[in-house]
């Protein structure tokens, strides 16, 4: 049996949090949803989950944020060392059309990006 997934999702849109911690739970593999509303509240839960050696397997993060945007968290949380790549994987996730065309490993290693809104087949993908 696989084990069950923790996914921290990082976004300022309440509804879509919402839509999407649903969206998870449909999912076998997911186990714990916890939010953060921006890169710095992301980033201080990630500090206290290394410390308790319970950091999330994927890390899915919208770009635009007050405070501290995605882009500017995946790069601090990279910069910090917070997380192992290998086990832990990082999503950029926006509806804003240009993203899509970005070279992400270029502006931000180790990160992966999928367009707003997120679907089920979406979900399974990352989760694989």
């Amino acid at each position: 049996m696989e084990s069950t997934k923790k996914v921290l999702l990082v976004d300022d849109d309440g509804v879509y949090l919402f839509l999407l911690k649903r969206l998870l739970k449909k999912h076998d593999s997911v186990g714990e949803v916890v939010s953060a509303g921006d890169g710095a509240e992301a980033l201080a839960m990630l500090r206290t989950d290394a410390a308790r050696g319970t950091l999330p397997q994927v890390i899915i993060t919208d770009i635009q944020m007050p405070r501290m945007d995605g882009v500017a968290f995946a790069k601090e949380l990279a910069r910090l060392g917070l997380v192992d790549y290998r086990r832990t994987k990082v999503i950029l996730n926006s509806g804003k059309v240009s993203y899509a065309s970005t070279d992400w490993s270029v502006e931000v290693p180790s990160v992966s990006f999928f367009p707003k809104p997120l679907t089920y087949e979406d979900l399974a993908g990352i989760l694989g």
